[in-house]
């Protein structure tokens, strides 16, 4: 915290603190394999234009955080982990006009991942469908803001109806994202997945997964999915840095497809594992170099 370690129990911040009373942040968060940070750079680059669009100072280059990573991690007995970097414009006043200058609020924080994540992974998870929208839409859309209620609301929604994800849905019917994860769907000549242009977040593990799917000869679609076309689709998966690629074998009480994981969705967590193997590679013969 602010170039400090410490144990996240002692972690402080001021009553005034702007992300506290405001939600006036932004954060982003990666996966780490094996002590290394994935796709770091990506996620920085995110955070940066996120923070960049709220007039916060820029949180600093990626492989300073990659190095604070790597040693959080090892601090942490967790190499396999869930990085969470949160900035803010820290103690300005608590009215909507920041007072002065502030030193921003840099927060780097590691959990652990879900220890039933690669039964997910392997066995599918059931989702519901929420009866409101993520609160924030475009123009933010694609800002990670540390104030998401909706995704709050929704994911306790989710778990209350003993659901592992929830599925914003818009005025118009349509399906957009879960809570924290893009949204796919297998149709019988391609794979489908809403547009940047409904509001969405622009995912790095969703990118990630269209030029993955690309690149097997998969048809790609970027279109709105109405609850009828979700509910009518072959396969349904969910993306994000964290659980990779997520099969979804239940809607409610409704079996999608099959009610298992469906051959495209296996075919891409394959060629994921793949690719997360192969630039983990490269990132330890590096710093193997160093």
């Amino acid at each position: 915290m602010n170039g400090r370690w410490l144990a996240a129990r002692q972690a402080r911040v001021s009553a005034l603190d702007r992300g506290l009373l405001h939600g006036d942040g932004v954060y982003d968060t990666w996966r780490t394999y094996g002590g290394h940070s994935f796709a770091v750079a990506t996620h920085m680059r995110r955070l940066a234009a996120a923070a960049r669009r709220l007039g916060l100072p820029p949180p600093g280059p990626p492989a300073l955080w990659e190095r604070r990573s790597r040693l959080l991690v090892a601090r942490s007995g967790l190499p396999d982990a869930a990085v969470r970097l949160t900035l803010t414009r820290g103690a300005a006043g608590d009215t909507l006009v920041p007072e002065g200058r502030a030193r921003p609020t840099l927060l780097l924080t590691a959990r652990r991942l879900p220890k039933d994540l690669a039964a997910r992974q392997r066995d599918g998870v059931r989702v519901v469908l929420l009866p409101f929208p993520r609160d924030t839409v475009a123009p933010w859309g694609w800002l990670k803001l540390i104030g998401h209620p909706s995704a709050v609301l929704g994911r306790s929604t989710a778990a209350r109806r003993g659901a592992a994800e929830g599925l914003y849905v818009n005025a118009a019917g349509e399906v957009t994202e879960a809570t924290t994860a893009n949204v796919f769907i297998r149709e019988r000549d391609a794979v489908v997945t809403p547009p940047l242009s409904a509001g969405i977040l622009p995912g790095v593990t969703r990118a990630l997964v269209l030029d993955l799917a690309r690149r097997a000869g998969l048809t790609i679609r970027e279109e709105p999915i109405p609850i009828t076309r979700l509910r009518r689709a072959r396969e349904v998966f969910l993306t994000a840095s964290t659980i990779e690629i997520l099969p979804v074998v239940r809607l409610g009480a409704r079996r999608v497809g099959e009610g298992q994981p469906g051959t495209t969705t296996r075919l891409l967590q394959a060629r994921y594992a793949w690719h997360v193997d192969r630039a983990m590679r490269r990132v330890a013969n590096a710093a193997r170099v160093r």
